[in-house]
């Protein structure tokens, strides 16, 4: 079990699908045989991994020995908001914990981890800049900080915590949180705040949420099944729906006749115009444009009020604009 899951980290940017599929067999068949050590140093070697075997990421989540299940719930890339909610509403404290500790938390499964977590679950969650903390969950926060301070610091430094939440906090909560925070955030350590900023300074550009999706493997998959003749609005909406993003790009790079490379960059960027303007051109219906709004890296980087602006944008644009558009893409690009 430790050697081949070292052998497949060392190897996993160079697998094939076949070989990747084979590796996830092999692992699974394995991890009945094995004891909680050899799953855990599996789990570890694996759960970084952009390009990961999904069978056995997924078991390992589901495993009931934190030791293997925290390192893939923390780092997995692989897993989806759906696998998340699977384990949440499955397990408990620590596992719940393991989730909040990822580095991009959606606002869907905040609010789950949030219901359903202790208190250190919570501040965990509160201390996760890249949490997207919604309302619900944000209620419960406030609750836990008005008498505990370290929950009541955190979301002081938290981005998605409004001004008037921290009003409400410096004049109910009990003395020592006021104190914390009336200078909000000066409280802090310099190596958290140097932390938090570089961690916000990633999740600003581009290249951050595309180094998170194995697009190479969607793309050699949908090619195996057929390519254009499977790839439909109906598969890209599903894949939305399951929040299967670099499945959702492989599905609209076809559809869009644009190669791989510049469709996963048009469904990352915050700009949404263009994808916009080609689902305007491609005729999609307005509940998968929604889908797609919320899929991937646009469930963390687009807030309420640019999806609403996206899908007005979308239900304004004439299709024969949309379509003068892309062909003027297309010109400059030969012209260039």
């Amino acid at each position: 079990m430790k050697g081949v899951a070292s052998l497949f980290a060392f190897a996993s940017e160079r697998c094939t699908l076949e070989q990747i599929e084979i590796y996830d067999e092999v692992l699974g068949r394995l991890a009945d045989m094995v004891e909680t050590e050899a799953r855990a140093f599996a789990a570890e070697k694996i759960a970084p991994l952009r390009r990961a075997p999904e069978g056995v990421v997924r078991r390992f989540a589901r495993d009931s020995e934190i030791t293997v299940a925290g390192p893939v719930l923390t780092k997995s890339p692989v897993l989806s908001d759906r696998d998340l909610i699977a384990v949440a509403g499955a397990h408990g404290n620590d596992h719940l914990a393991a989730i909040a500790a990822r580095s991009n938390l959606s606002e869907i499964v905040t609010d789950m981890v949030v219901e359903r977590g202790d208190s250190r679950v919570r501040r965990t969650v509160a201390q996760n800049t890249g949490a997207r903390i919604g309302d619900r969950a944000l209620d419960l926060l406030v609750r836990q900080a008005m008498t505990d301070l370290e929950t009541a610091t955190a979301l002081g430094d938290h981005p998605d915590t409004p001004d008037t939440v921290i009003g409400r906090l410096v004049d109910h909560a009990e003395q020592e949180v006021r104190r914390a925070l009336s200078g909000r955030g000066m409280k802090a350590a310099e190596q958290g705040l140097s932390e938090a900023a570089r961690r916000a300074g990633e999740r600003l550009t581009n290249s951050y949420w595309i180094g998170q999706y194995d697009f190479e493997t969607a793309w050699e998959k949908l090619m195996q099944q057929g390519g254009s003749r499977v790839a439909s609005e109906a598969l890209l909406c599903q894949y939305a729906i399951e929040d299967r993003f670099a499945d959702v790009v492989a599905v609209f790079a076809v559809l869009a006749d644009i190669d791989l490379e510049e469709a996963k960059h048009w469904l990352v960027r915050v700009d949404t115009e263009p994808f916009v303007v080609i689902a305007k051109a491609l005729g999609l219906r307005f509940t998968t444009v929604q889908a797609m709004l919320k899929v991937g890296p646009w469930k963390h980087r687009l807030a309420n009020e640019q999806r609403g602006q996206a899908l007005n944008q979308y239900q304004q644009m004439e299709p024969r604009f949309a379509r003068a558009r892309i062909a003027a893409w297309r010109q400059t690009r030969l012209a260039v």
